[in-house]
């Protein structure tokens, strides 16, 4: 898979069918129906609780560029344009990238649209402050281990960034009859994959459904990071993907 959209083919027609829906599902993870100032309130109060993380962990941390790793249409890039300098949001989605430069009517933000595999075109150490949630667990596992050394090699010395990403997902963990279910999860992983990809394709393209998720051991995720130059602030319990019957994690990085 050489992009983002080949993991996901469904993201940039999800942008186009129901951007504000796709970003935030409903409780039930189905797609729903957003009146777009309420949308971009959750982006302030994300952003809020992201900047007190990093007061509270990275006092000294000049807040001067950020970058947001997985942007949408901008729900919380908009809102960090209030405390930095400069903020930028990237999406390998192109019709999440035009909606974001649409809603953003103040031009505030730079708003990219990058399909590649790596983040290249960043200059290394570029960001004070990198910001990605809700966005991993939607790449598969070999992805995300190319792209959370990318973020790290972003963040300026001395600045701070979060991720967030739910341990390994089983295949379907919440659907289907039970012994179904069981029977899935002796599934050899690269099965799991194509079948997700399978489905991807069959459902309709704006459904909820196609949205794949994935997760991966914290273990490896601190590895990970370890080997970038980062280093682990914190790492704090989180469930936004959505199911209580996997770990969730954000992780608070510097360098």
């Amino acid at each position: 898979m050489s992009n983002w959209r080949s993991v996901s083919p469904a993201w940039d027609a999800l942008g186009r069918t129901n951007a504000l829906g796709a970003v935030l599902t409903r409780a039930d993870g189905e797609l729903g129906a957003w009146d777009a100032d309420e949308f971009f309130a959750t982006g302030v109060a994300d952003a809020e609780r992201f900047v007190a993380g990093l007061r509270a962990l990275v006092p000294t941390l000049p807040h001067s560029r950020v970058l947001d790793f997985g942007c949408g249409v901008g729900r919380v890039t908009r809102a960090l344009a209030e405390y930095f300098g400069e903020a930028v949001g990237v999406d390998a989605a192109a019709s999440m990238i035009e909606r974001a430069r649409a809603f953003d009517r103040a031009k505030r933000c730079l708003f990219v649209a990058n399909d590649s595999r790596d983040l290249s075109r960043f200059e290394s150490g570029t960001f004070t402050a990198v910001y990605s949630r809700l966005v991993l667990q939607h790449i598969r596992p070999g992805l995300v281990k190319r792209y959370i050394p990318e973020l790290v090699r972003l963040l300026a010395p001395g600045g701070g960034m979060m991720f967030q990403l739910p341990e390994r997902m089983s295949v379907d963990l919440d659907r289907g009859v039970r012994v179904v279910r069981r029977l899935k999860r002796f599934v050899p992983w690269p099965a799991v994959v194509q079948w997700r990809r399978l489905k991807c394709r069959l459902s309709g393209p704006s459904k909820a459904s196609q949205m794949t998720m994935f997760g991966m051991p914290s273990r490896d995720v601190l590895a990970l990071i370890a080997d970038a130059g980062g280093r682990v602030l914190d790492v704090r319990p989180d469930n936004s993907h959505g199911c209580d019957r996997v770990r969730g994690f954000e992780y608070w990085v510097t360098r």
